[in-house]
C-alpha cells in the first residue's frame, strides 16, 4: 500500500514539474513576442526622431522630412492599444514575473515618443498621416470603465488606417506621460482626447467619437 502512495506522489510531482516546464516555456515565448513587438515600436520612434534631427541639422527644407513622415511613417501606423492589451493579458497570466515590467515601460516610453514625433510633424509640415485619439487610463487599480473605453476604441479603429489611438496609463509614473496628461488637462480616467480638443471624461460612445473624427478619408 505504501508503494502505491509513493508512486502516486511521484506521479503527481512529475506532472507538476511537467506543467511548470510548459508554463515557463509559454511565458518565454510570450516574453520574446512582446520584446519583438515593443522593440519594433521603439525602432519606429527612434527612426522618426533621427529624421527630425537630420532635418534640423542638415536638411535644406522640410519637404524631405514631410515626405518621409506622410509616407513611411503613415504606413507604419498601428493599433498600439492592442499591444497594451496584450502586455496586460500576458502579465496577468505570467507566473514567473520575468521581464514584463521592463517591456511595459519601454512600450510606454516608445508610444509617447511616437506621439511627440507626430506633434513635431504637424508643427513643421502642417499635417499628419492620421488622426489622433489620446486615451488615458489607469493600471494601478481596477478600472472597468477604462476597459470598456478601450473596447470602444478598438471597435472604432478597426479597419481604419486614418486613425491612431495612443493609450497612456496616467499612473505609470513616467514623467513624459504625466506631461502629456497635463498638456491635455486630464484630471481623471478614463479620458479621451480627439486631436487637440478638450478631454472627454467617463465612457465615450463610439457614435460620438465617430462624429468627432469624421468619416474615413475626411478631415
Amino acid at each position: 500500500m505504501a508503494n502505491v502512495y509513493l508512486k502516486a506522489a511521484m506521479l503527481t510531482a512529475a506532472l507538476a514539474l511537467l506543467g511548470f516546464f510548459f508554463i515557463s516555456q509559454l511565458d518565454a515565448m510570450r516574453t520574446n513576442e512582446l520584446k519583438r513587438e515593443v522593440g519594433n515600436l521603439a525602432m519606429q520612434a527612434e527612426s522618426e526622431r533621427q529624421m527630425f534631427l537630420y532635418w534640423q541639422l542638415l536638411g535644406n527644407g522640410s519637404g524631405e522630412m514631410c515626405s518621409y513622415f506622410s509616407g513611411e511613417a503613415g504606413r507604419r501606423a498601428s493599433a498600439t492599444y492592442d499591444l497594451t492589451q496584450k502586455i496586460s493579458a500576458y502579465e496577468k497570466s505570467n507566473v514567473l514575473g520575468s521581464e514584463y515590467d521592463g517591456i511595459r515601460r519601454q512600450y510606454y516610453i516608445s508610444n509617447a515618443g511616437l506621439y511627440i514625433n507626430l506633434l513635431a510633424a504637424e508643427k513643421y509640415c502642417g499635417t499628419a498621416p492620421y488622426k489622433t485619439i489620446l486615451f488615458f487610463y489607469r493600471i494601478g487599480t481596477d478600472c472597468p470603465e477604462c476597459r470598456a473605453q478601450g473596447g470602444v476604441l478598438d471597435s472604432l479603429q478597426a479597419g481604419r488606417s486614418d486613425i491612431r489611438v495612443f493609450a497612456f496609463p496616467i499612473d505609470s509614473g513616467e514623467p513624459v506621460i504625466g506631461m502629456l496628461a497635463n498638456r491635455s488637462n486630464v484630471t481623471s480616467v478614463p479620458a479621451v482626447v480627439v486631436g487637440d480638443g478638450k478631454p472627454l471624461f467617463g465612457l465615450v460612445g463610439q457614435g460620438e467619437l465617430e462624429r468627432m473624427v469624421g468619416k474615413p478619408g475626411g478631415r
